[in-house]
């Protein structure tokens, strides 16, 4: 079976972190999003992978030139053509499985796969409760086949009629795409699954296990604390740490230094970051931070960004930004 990553989206939830950066390639406990979900299709012996992406397209190629262990390809497309577009685009003409390239998961896949080919169907959906369900797309299934009877994309609250979210992970017969127009964006939740939902063609498994979209500030820390509580304390060994406390999940990336400081986890410390008299608590440090004097809560800094005498909390900040003296709540 091929994979499917589409990692073509412009990460506008994440901005202003994605204007220089695509989110698939947003440091996630100093590895980049899609190292996660490699690893993870591998593990279910998936190593034949199509990405599909677009937007900052060539970072994510020149990185992964490095992964001779699979097949990987990159098709171009001419403009944006949505999710279903994009991998009609790709041209694949057996089952594929198709993920997020903004998904954090260990759903199991094997028992996805075992259930599509038992239904015999064109889709199969991975659905899992929410408690939020106007976040997502949902699904209402019969009971007794997991036919999905109703389908919605993010719904008002007031019309959820179910707390089944649809987490962006497919299992998609080839004959599906005929359905999706040429040379044209169309989006499998918005487009193409109501169309087959009425023909009877798509299914819901419902799976438990972890789950997140780190294209938010929300699910970002979600998925940072995840992979924390399962590595617990990690510190590259080039990293130099004097006169500080460290408390909790803390990941420490190569050459950091970190004097003076207070770090409570779960919190992520990049690569070259310099901590000096500052203290962090659940927050995540790019590559090349430089605080001085700072107090960071819940908060995401980017690449080489400078903050001296400064308090922070909720916010993301961009690459290359300097902020001095000053208190600040930002997103």
């Amino acid at each position: 079976m091929k994979a499917v990553i589409l990692a073509g989206g412009y990460g506008t939830r994440l901005r202003p972190l994605t204007f220089s950066i695509p989110k698939a390639m947003i440091p996630l406990v100093n590895r980049p999003v899609i190292d996660y979900i490699l690893d993870y299709l591998v593990d279910y012996g998936l190593r034949d992978i199509v990405i599909t992406t677009n937007y900052l397209r060539d970072q994510t190629i020149n990185y992964l030139s490095r992964r001779k262990d699979l097949k990987l390809s990159y098709p171009e497309e001419p403009s944006p053509l949505g999710t279903a577009g994009s991998v009609k685009n790709a041209d694949i003409d057996d089952t594929m499985l198709v993920i997020q390239g903004d998904n954090i998961t260990d759903i199991n896949l094997k028992e996805l796969m075992q259930f599509h080919s038992r239904h015999g169907r064109l889709v199969t959906i991975a659905l899992i409760t929410v408690p939020d369900p106007s976040l997502y797309g949902i699904a209402e299934i019969e009971e007794s086949s997991g036919r999905v009877e109703r389908f919605l994309e993010k719904p008002s609250p007031q019309d959820c009629f179910s707390n089944l979210a649809n987490t962006g992970l497919y299992i998609i017969e080839p004959e599906a795409l005929e359905y999706v127009p040429d040379g044209r964006a169309f989006d499998f939740s918005r487009d193409l699954f109501p169309l087959l939902v009425a023909r009877k063609e798509v299914y819901g498994c419902v799976v438990d296990g972890f789950w997140t979209d780190i294209g938010s500030l929300k699910g970002y820390m979600e998925a940072s604390k995840w992979i924390l509580e399962k590595i617990g304390f990690e510190c590259a060994d080039t990293a130099k740490i004097d006169d500080s406390e460290i408390v909790g999940n803390v990941a420490i990336g190569e050459h950091a230094v970190i004097s003076e400081s207070k770090i409570r986890g779960p919190a992520v410390i990049g690569n070259r970051a310099v901590l000096t008299r500052s203290m962090i608590h659940a927050s995540v440090l790019f590559p090349g931070v430089d605080l001085g004097g700072a107090l960071l809560f819940n908060s995401v800094v980017g690449e080489d960004t400078v903050i001296k005498d400064a308090e922070l909390a909720d916010s993301i900040l961009g690459a290359r930004c300097e902020i001095r003296t000053c208190r600040y709540r930002v997103r």
